[in-house]
């Protein structure tokens, strides 16, 4: 489980988009919940800038209700 959010970080601190999106699926089906993962991508604003997380959180807000679209 640590690991799925260890890729969601180096992720969205290395711009890697379409990893992200993969990762975060990945985090999901390991049991973090969308407001864990959200909190995470948003304590990254001091470390690696606003602007990469405001991206990882538009790509966690659609992936999120693409999972939802599919229970």
């Amino acid at each position: 489980k640590t690991r799925s959010l260890i890729c969601v970080v180096s992720d969205t601190a290395t711009h890697a988009w379409p990893e992200l999106k993969i990762h975060l699926r990945m985090a999901r089906n390991m049991g973090w919940t969308e407001d864990e993962l959200g909190e995470a991508l948003l304590h990254m604003g001091g470390y690696v800038g606003l602007p990469s997380v405001r991206e990882a959180l538009l790509v966690a807000k659609e992936l999120f209700r693409e999972m939802r679209a599919e229970a």
